[in-house]
């Protein structure tokens, strides 16, 4: 990474050095927004307003490139998507997370008058301690009964186990209240404050709320201060048949018209129903967004198989298929691994924060900072999974949060400066990672595939560590990074990666002409 970025930084000053008016214009803006914000509302000839750029623009761009050793690939063939408005703005910003307002909008649209609740305390009853005892023994006296030469040795293994937590039990038995302890405590949308010493040994303020219901699903909601480590988030989790993780899964990206073709056959909404519920989120925040991504998903399964309902087993070790009613039975002989449905069971809707009538970039990508001193501020992620339960999943990921305005309409570089920034300096970003993926052993090729250009706002950090930055105009090229290793030793299997889309390849800042780092954030 910071091999990359060197390569990247000193290519933009070589480059844009070549065009500079004087020596006293800034060539890189590197972390300094004040610079930024100052160039904003000056006016030069090499920038102009929106307007004046449209009829430049071209509607589609295609390029092409290979080097000559055959380890990296670039092609563009990409539309180009200008902001409808005709002015574009700067904003400053910062992110703490989501405002009271937000998150009764999004409680009320999730939990739809269902009673929420926190719980306190845990453990159990002595009837229900007892109840445990009981079958224990049963357990005991089963695996006694289905003992023979073949299976002796996983019997042995399961009645020390059985045996281990039928003495735990019996010995806490007495100590155990009649009635169990844990109780629920309602809640509901109100954000809850919490103090905390920051890295900075200030004393912050953070808000969160933390509640469930009894239909099983729940909200978590964590807002952090500007100087605090960990970045504020919304996360919400719904039952279903099937599991889900981020970003993961054999993810399908789609078009709205292939989407519906793509999803399992099992699946009660059509895409444009499960937008409409998706849509709900964004829309009772009160943020105005815009989609970005459809990603058909496949949902897993860790140890039973949801059609059935029972327990998945590779080898039952010789034993009675009657004890996989004990749960710590089944649990033991079925490995936690994700199975994977044979078809895709959800959709996952990735939104795009609109300011102004200008979308702001989107991006897959959670990778963060790999200097020990800055802050995690990865960009906004505003992520929606839809399965046949209706919304099982709302990851919402650093919020920002608007403040004054810079300008309301910057003059920007043309597409054409900004494509002369990507022709020239995108073979050196992928030839570097080309050769440091290259070992002796192994040799790494980049394949890198770009498919859509967006004049789009994105976020630049300030000096310090802290959540606090710019909404700055860039020439955002996105598409699909695929890097390849090749072993020398045919034993050696190769290994493929796939960037998950949406994926910046590629911004360049509208301003000055710099790349912006979408890791760094500058």
């Amino acid at each position: 990474m910071k091999m990359r970025r060197t390569v990247c930084l000193c290519a933009a000053v070589f480059l844009l050095a070549g065009c500079a008016r004087s020596p006293e214009e800034d060539i890189v803006a590197q972390k300094n927004t004040e610079a930024l914000a100052s160039k904003a509302v000056q006016v030069d000839e090499n920038r102009k307003p929106l307007a004046d750029n449209k009829a430049q623009t071209p509607e589609t761009y295609t390029w092409s490139y290979d080097n000559k050793a055959g380890t990296v690939h670039i092609d563009a063939d990409a539309k180009v998507r200008l902001p409808e408005k005709n002015e574009i703005p700067m904003y400053r910003l910062n992110s703490t997370g989501f405002t009271q307002e937000q998150v009764t909008g999004i409680y009320d649209y999730l939990f739809q008058g269902r009673e929420t609740y926190r719980t306190e305390g845990g453990g159990m009853s002595k009837a229900e301690c007892e109840e445990q005892i009981i079958e224990l023994r049963k357990e005991l006296e089963d695996l006694a009964r289905s003992e023979n030469d073949d299976n002796k040795e996983a019997v042995e293994i399961l009645r020390q186990r059985t045996q281990e937590e039928l003495d735990i039990l019996t010995e806490d038995y007495d100590t155990m209240p009649e009635e169990n302890p844990e109780k629920k405590i309602p809640v509901d949308s109100t954000l809850v404050g919490v103090s905390s010493r920051g890295e900075d040994g200030e004393i912050e303020e953070s808000m969160y709320l933390d509640c469930q219901s009894d239909a099983g699903d729940s909200l978590t909601v964590y807002n952090e201060g500007v100087g605090s480590f960990g970045g504020p988030m919304l996360q919400y989790r719904g039952q279903g048949k099937y599991d889900y993780e981020l970003d993961v899964g054999e993810g399908e990206s789609v078009t709205f018209e292939e989407a519906d073709a793509g999803i399992g056959k099992d699946m009660p909404y059509s895409c444009e129903e499960a937008k409409a519920l998706a849509d709900g989120v964004v829309q009772a925040a009160g943020v105005d967004a815009e989609l970005a991504e459809i990603t058909l998903v496949k949902g897993y399964t860790e140890t039973w198989d949801p059609d059935s309902g029972e327990y998945v087993l590779d080898d039952m070790l010789g034993l009675d298929p009657s004890l996989l009613k004990y749960k710590n039975i089944a649990e033991w002989l079925a490995e936690p691994v994700h199975r994977y449905a044979k078809e895709h069971t959800a959709y996952q809707f990735q939104y795009a924060r609109v300011v102004d009538g200008t979308p702001v970039a989107v991006t897959s990508s959670s990778y963060v900072s790999e200097d020990a001193t800055s802050i995690d501020w990865t960009y906004e992620q505003i992520v929606v999974l839809v399965s046949e339960a209706g919304i099982q999943r709302v990851d919402w990921d650093c919020p920002v949060t608007l403040k004054e305005v810079v300008a309301d309409n910057v003059s920007i570089l043309s597409f054409d400066d900004a494509r002369a920034v990507f022709e020239e300096l995108t073979p050196l970003i992928y030839e570097g990672k080309a050769e440091e993926g290259s070992d002796g052993e192994s040799t790494q090729t980049e394949e890198v595939h770009v498919n859509r250009v967006c004049l789009s706002l994105m976020r630049v950090k300030d000096d310090g560590s802290r959540r606090e930055g710019l909404f700055v105009p860039a020439w955002v090229f996105y598409g699909t990074e695929t890097s390849h290793s090749h072993y020398n030793d045919p034993e050696e299997e190769d290994v493929t990666m796939t960037q998950t889309t949406p994926w910046i390849i590629l911004a360049v800042n509208a301003v000055d002409g710099t790349v912006i780092d979408q890791v760094e954030g500058y």
